[in-house]
């Protein structure tokens, strides 16, 4: 990716470090019944099949 710096979009929304999603950062995530799943609040959440997640960078 950029200029071989960015190996993974993970990189950009995920602090490896503190295993937390960055403040400036949004998720919107919701199961395959439209259950909203609060990754920012637990990024260890076992996901659901067919979950729908849509990550939102510098969301301020």
């Amino acid at each position: 990716m950029y200029k071989g710096l960015i190996q993974s979009y993970l990189q950009l929304i995920w602090d490896p470090q503190k295993n937390v999603i960055y403040e400036d950062c949004a998720s919107n995530a919701y199961g395959p019944n439209k259950e909203f799943i609060p990754l920012l609040d637990d990024v260890n959440f076992n996901l659901y099949p067919d979950s729908e997640i849509t990550l939102i960078v510098h969301a301020d």
